[in-house]
């Protein structure tokens, strides 16, 4: 029996009495709400001078490593044959032996999302946006990015407000797959059913942010003049205009800025000194208004940050600041002066100094009203972790995830096995007997991580009036009354008038432009209506979907058999092995489902297995 194991590409010594027992658990059966890796037990290695060189000397307390806090990449061939080819290696401990702990299968294949622990909005922009118009899209239009007709609890005089866009649950599934180099297999039937008419429909504004690009700078000079209280008011010497704003009556005391588009915020930052007069006590400040009725009203001010009396009634104001003005609406005009300070002194020989504007939007408008519609896509994405993304699909779809290869994870439900029975592994003279009669090695009548009642639920929103949860359910006295198998992190949608209604904006008294509601994440069906686009939650019960998903899964779970059986499985056979096709037992006449396999280097394993026909 000749074994080898590399870690990180660099071969290790393995003693005499070093024992790898492979453990391969399928993800079947397993809990729904897991994503569980095939793993082996921990290995240990003897402590010689060149694995102790692999570990950089980590048992060494003086040494400073990091090789104990990594996964590092691992290899195992038993009798020239690579039975895990892409693995992670994690040091766990150094006694007389070095501990070795390594993980393969589904959680080796996520581990870059798994470890990134990153969200669908932390997915990487490549400045993803839609113009977010009024007007709902053509059915199946072959978008990415789509408004699709549903009940926002918008008010038919709100102008301002409109039914926020979507996005397929296809294309977010090509984003984390191309971020995480990461291949999805679906099933043409899931593919047409789910993948290609899910869609999220995003619940935020968040518009383009600051843009250091948009930054620039504008010259100014003080100028001594009353003007709304401001004894001080500052002139900005020259023209200037971009997509957000222009700079109106240059060079005279009249001269302000003109905001161009709605919600638009300013940051401003500047540093300058210098000296002003004043018979009264003094508290200066920078500060940026803009008039309404007939009053200044201020949006920016920033106090001094140092000041100093010279004497004579004499002062010196330091400033030196970077903040943002509050959100200001198309047409508005914004002008620039000192507050609490007196006349502008020249005693330092200059009568000019500079502001660095950067405008941006950070809340995205309808198109329309001075908006140009800009509408960022992966912002607005819901903040749900990647991975559990990827187990909603897997859910919703009754399916469970299985490793095709090092880089493509499949989605296969038991419909799946039972019908690879033309395929199955016939292992009826592979089982090494344990009696003489036709028995198994042993028989149990329960699975793992289930209950009497195995709850199925959407998230929890207060706005969600309807019960949309459903259960799984084991026929088994002796066993926990109830659990939650899975809890999604998305709600569930209540319909209005047929379309999914989601109350996201809400008025008071007389109020016509709502104001956005908090509520938790959705996921919609797209359907056809009259060739546009409309959002809806039918189908979309879980009641509806372990009718349609989980029908065989609910009849084997009801009453569970269970058997276990030494079989004798080549190196080769294990390398091959595939949890998709059933066993074949001719001396039960049954199909099983394989739930683990544990595999020594006798070419003996110890295999539990899940009866199919009940």
């Amino acid at each position: 029996m000749k074994k080898e194991l590399f870690i990180d590409g660099v071969k290790v010594d393995l003693g005499e009495d070093t024992k790898i027992t492979l453990n391969l658990k399928s993800n079947l059966f397993s809990d729904l709400g897991k994503i569980v890796s095939n793993n082996s037990y921990t290995i240990k290695l003897p402590k010689t001078v060149h694995n102790q060189r692999i570990i950089e000397h980590a048992d060494m307390p003086s040494c400073s490593t990091g090789y104990p806090r990594k996964y590092h990449q691992a290899r195992y061939i038993r009798n020239g044959v690579e039975i895990i080819s892409n693995a992670k290696a994690v040091l766990l401990s150094v006694s007389d032996t070095i501990d070795i702990a390594i993980t393969w299968g589904n959680i080796t294949v996520l581990a870059g999302i798994v470890e990134n622990n990153k969200s669908l909005n932390e997915l990487v922009d490549n400045g993803y946006y839609m113009t977010w118009r009024r007007e709902i899209s053509n059915y199946q239009y072959w978008n990415s990015f789509i408004v699709s007709d549903m009940n926002m609890g918008i008010r038919s005089f709100d102008t301002l407000n409109y039914v926020h866009p979507s996005v397929r649950v296809r294309w977010i599934l090509d984003r984390i797959s191309a971020d995480n180099e990461l291949g999805f297999l679906f099933s043409n039937d899931i593919v047409e059913r789910y993948i290609s008419k899910l869609i999220v429909p995003l619940l935020t504004r968040h518009g383009r942010g600051f843009d250091v690009n948009n930054q620039f700078g504008l010259a100014a000079r003080y100028n001594n003049g009353v003007r709304y209280d401001y004894y001080l008011t500052a002139i900005l010497k020259d023209a200037y205009a971009n997509s957000f704003l222009a700079v109106i009556n240059a060079g005279t005391s009249n001269s302000g800025i003109k905001i161009l588009k709605e919600s638009t915020k300013i940051r401003i930052s500047a540093r300058m000194f210098f000296d002003f007069a004043s018979t009264v006590p003094v508290n200066p400040a920078f500060v940026v208004y803009k008039v309404m009725d007939g009053r200044a009203e201020e949006v920016f001010s920033a106090d001094a940050s140092e000041l100093q009396g010279k004497g004579g009634q004499t002062w010196t104001a330091y400033f030196d600041f970077e903040d943002e003005t509050s959100a200001l609406s198309e047409g508005d005009i914004i002008y620039c002066a000192f507050r609490d300070t007196g006349y502008f002194v020249n005693n330092w020989g200059t009568d000019s100094f500079s502001l660095t504007l950067a405008p941006y939007i950070d809340e995205a408008i309808v198109e329309g009203q001075g908006s140009d519609g800009y509408y960022p896509i992966i912002p607005n994405l819901p903040d749900i972790k990647q991975v559990d993304f990827i187990k909603t699909i897997a859910a919703i779809s009754g399916t469970f995830v299985v490793v095709v290869n090092d880089t493509t994870l499949g989605f296969f439900s038991v419909d799946d096995i039972i019908s690879n029975r033309n395929k199955a592994y016939d292992w009826t003279r592979k089982v090494v007997a344990p009696f003489k009669e036709n028995k198994p090695q042993e028989i149990s009548y329960s699975l793992e991580d289930f209950a009497q009642k195995n709850l199925l639920t959407w998230k929890e929103d207060n706005t969600v009036k309807g019960d949309y949860n459903s259960a799984l359910y084991v026929k088994d006295e002796t066993i926990e009354v109830e659990r939650t198998a899975i809890e999604l992190p998305f709600a569930a949608t209540d319909m209005s008038f047929g379309r999914a209604s989601i109350p996201l904006y809400e008025y008071s008294g007389s109020e016509t432009v709502g104001k956005m509601n908090s509520v938790e994440p959705r996921l919609l069906v797209e359907v056809d209506n009259n060739g546009k686009s409309k959002a809806s939650f039918e189908g979309l019960r879980w009641d509806t979907l372990v009718n349609r998903n989980y029908e065989s899964y609910q009849k084997i779970i009801r009453n569970p058999i269970v058997i276990s059986e030494k079989v004798e499985i080549s190196d080769i056979e294990l390398k091959e092995l595939d949890v998709t096709i059933p066993v074949y037992l001719g001396q039960y006449g049954r199909y099983y489902a394989i739930l683990s396999v544990k595999a020594e280097d006798t070419g003996i394993c110890e295999c539990k297995l899940l009866q199919l026909e009940v």
